[in-house]
């Protein structure tokens, strides 16, 4: 029953893409989603889904019949065999003008974006600890064995960690729900484009990528804080910290409450940076998983909101322009917001207690 809901889904998908036999099309298996619905993005004419044996043998069988060289040339088994590794498996697919020379470079980009937003919009419900454990990734990263052998023999010690099993983020109808509506398809869309926004936004994207992957957690602080420098700082003399603070809180929200937190989230944040990277033992007590966790959700709705407000900001200039604006008049409010406030709620509570301690601080200073 279940692989016939999929060839149903498949068939629905083919039907929809009726006319694309004029343009070639890239197909790539994935190891790092799990697809039980199909990922669809019209705008770029791509889409992440299951590809079913029937499919599989239909394609080999309609390459065998329509290519001269399969049907003839002993090289092009290898393609035969190529198609038919595809069955049962996740794919994504992009559709695009031109014969597969000119087209496979842009096809492989594309293919390597929408993999790092699915599984970076997971980050939105899911921890670093989760995503590591269903793509098998941790700080072995292969099966361990060892053994230990004492003096003359007497005694012995051993141990083994297998390599996990991979099962890939899944991508069901709430998936896809999710991903729609928090506006991860135009995110993709405008890190396509030619400007300088969206140089900034493809930096991001691709640090905090590595973050997620990374399984220690000193050396994830470092790849999030470039992904967050690599979005919103435009001239290295900038104090960082400062810079930062301001310009996250400025775009997440226009409630004076939030940015107030959220700045506070961002000090501390490059506070415990800071610790790690100059060796400030006071600093690196600062560190925790949830303050990095909260940080690499934080920066994802970055990315969505620039997105979506790519209208207004084209450039990393315009973007300054804006900012300064915000530091001398009324919080903005004309910027789309395209997710639920409860997103950036549960990013901020993640680190509040870290931000508490910091808050109560600042204010005991201040009087």
């Amino acid at each position: 029953m279940k692989n016939k809901l999929i060839s149903d889904t498949t068939q629905k998908w083919t039907d929809e893409r009726v006319g694309t036999e004029q343009q070639s099309c890239y197909i790539r298996k994935t190891w790092m989603l799990s697809a039980k619905s199909i990922l669809k993005l019209p705008k770029i004419m791509t889409c992440i889904r299951f590809f079913d044996e029937r499919e599989s043998q239909e394609l080999y069988k309609l390459i065998k019949k329509r290519n001269v060289f399969a049907r003839h040339s002993w090289e092009n088994n290898f393609y035969l065999q190529r198609i038919e590794d595809l069955a049962n498996t996740t794919v994504i697919e992009i559709f695009r003008p031109g014969n597969p020379r000119d087209m496979n470079y842009e096809a492989q980009k594309i293919a390597d974006l929408i993999e790092k937003l699915a599984i970076l919009s997971s980050t939105l419900i899911m921890s670093r600890k989760m995503i590591q454990r269903k793509l098998a990734i941790s700080s072995h990263r292969r099966s361990v064995f060892d053994i230990t052998i004492g003096p003359k023999f007497w005694s012995l010690k051993s141990k083994s960690m297998p390599e996990q099993d991979v099962q890939g983020i899944t991508i069901d109808e709430r998936f896809c729900s999710r991903f729609e509506s928090c506006g991860f398809p135009q995110l993709a869309f405008i890190c396509l484009t030619c400007n300088d926004i969206a140089d900034h936004v493809m930096s991001a994207i691709n640090w905090l990528f590595e973050s997620r992957q990374e399984p220690i957690l000193s050396a994830s602080i470092v790849k999030t804080s470039i992904a967050l420098e690599s979005l919103l700082i435009s001239n290295e003399s900038e104090p960082l910290a400062k810079s930062l603070s301001e310009r996250t809180a400025f775009i997440l929200s226009s409630d004076p409450d939030i940015r107030n937190k959220v700045s506070q989230i961002v000090k501390t944040f490059y506070d415990a940076r800071s610790g790690v990277v100059h060796g400030s033992r006071k600093k690196l007590k600062k560190l925790t998983p949830g303050l990095v966790e909260g940080m690499d959700r934080l920066i994802v709705l970055l990315c969505l909101i620039i997105a979506s407000n790519s209208n207004k900001w084209n450039s990393i200039e315009s973007l300054i322009k804006w900012f300064e604006g915000q530091r001398w008049g009324a919080p903005a409010s004309d910027i789309h917001i395209p997710f639920s406030n409860t997103y950036l709620l549960n990013a901020i509570n993640l680190c509040n207690k870290e931000v508490a301690i910091d808050m109560n601080k600042s204010s005991n200073s201040s009087t």
